[in-house]
């Protein structure tokens, strides 16, 4: 039980790190944005680098994004046949799920970190840098969606065990 309370604690810092980071991300986007097109139409002398980075910051929002939702709980599901489940059975069916998505999540962690890391020495065209960058997205955030399914599956699996489960 001391073990789940810190993943608890340490994916609690995660989401806090994942929130900052997309509320940084999309004003500064903004932004970017923003002064693409005062330059382009204004003063007829657009940057060079601001659709890429632009393109960049919101592949990172997005992937950082699906984490901060896994642990919300703010993704679609399927309530409707859900719902009609007794108790162990909506417990049993939310473990196999988060088993299966715990092997989904680590299959894209390890071959997102492949993908990323093989680009090392290709550079963006506008931003001249690795894109290694724009590719960790996924493995970064995937390997947070699999800390944070982690948890979920030992919330099931203790409120099997108990009378007041979760679910």
């Amino acid at each position: 039980m001391k073990g789940w309370f810190k993943m608890k604690r340490l994916n609690d810092l995660h989401l806090k790190g994942c929130g900052a980071l997309i509320m940084t991300m999309v004003p500064i986007m903004t932004l970017v944005v923003f002064a693409q097109v005062v330059m382009r139409y204004v003063f007829k002398n657009p940057f060079v680098w601001a659709e890429e980075f632009s393109r960049y910051l919101l592949v990172w929002i997005s992937c950082l994004g699906a984490a901060y939702g896994i642990r919300t709980g703010m993704h679609i599901a399927i309530q409707f046949f859900y719902a009609k489940l007794g108790r162990e059975l909506k417990i049993s069916t939310s473990i196999f799920t988060h088993v299966i998505t715990i092997i989904f999540f680590s299959v894209c962690v390890v071959w997102g970190l492949r993908i990323s890391l093989a680009q090392w020495d290709q550079l963006s065209p506008g931003l001249q840098i690795s894109m290694t960058w724009a590719y960790l997205s996924v493995p970064v955030s995937f390997a947070i969606m699999t800390l944070f399914s982690f948890e979920l599956l030992a919330e099931d699996i203790s409120g099997l065990f108990s009378r007041e489960g979760k679910i």
